[in-house]
């Protein structure tokens, strides 16, 4: 019965729990993330996540967010999908359109800023037969990541609580 019992803290000790470690200003150069993606195997998209330091834990570049850059290869399309996270995408180079869900399709172009709500159907087609359609991602995937983490662990999600 011992392994049932609950815990207790202090209100001020959880809320100082929920704060994350101190983060310190961080730069990602152009020159660094144009020779990283000249370096990967190719494929129709590229896509590298963007982190804090040189773990996995500092792909959460700031609390429960998460930033890559993505590369879609000239003429091509990647497929409408949805998921439980929002992303925020920053249109850097290329042409391309944006496909949300039944809606019109929404021609983008360099400095263009696309709110994709979570659970909102989305996909992009690269228009340009020269240049690939580059694209910075933010999102809410680690947040969201955790939670899913924690409810499958609680049996939540495959419904054997």
């Amino acid at each position: 019965m011992d392994n049932v019992k609950g815990a207790f803290f202090s209100y001020k000790d959880f809320r100082q729990s929920l704060h994350h470690r101190p983060l310190s200003p961080r730069v990602w150069t152009g020159t660094a993330l144009t020779q990283l993606r000249q370096s990967l195997a190719s494929s129709e998209l590229d896509i590298v996540a963007l982190a804090h330091d040189d773990s996995l834990q500092g792909c959460e570049v700031t609390p429960g967010m998460g930033m890559a850059m993505q590369w879609l290869k000239p003429g091509t399309t990647l497929n409408g999908h949805s998921h439980a996270w929002w992303h925020l995408f920053v249109i850097q180079a290329g042409a391309g359109t944006l496909v949300l869900g039944d809606a019109e399709p929404v021609s983008v172009s360099p400095g263009d800023v696309l709110l994709v709500p979570a659970w909102t159907t989305h996909g992009f087609v690269n228009t340009s037969s020269t240049e690939p359609l580059a694209m910075l991602a933010m999102s809410n995937m680690p947040q969201m990541s955790q939670l899913s983490s924690f409810a499958d662990s609680q049996g939540l999600i495959t419904g054997q609580r």
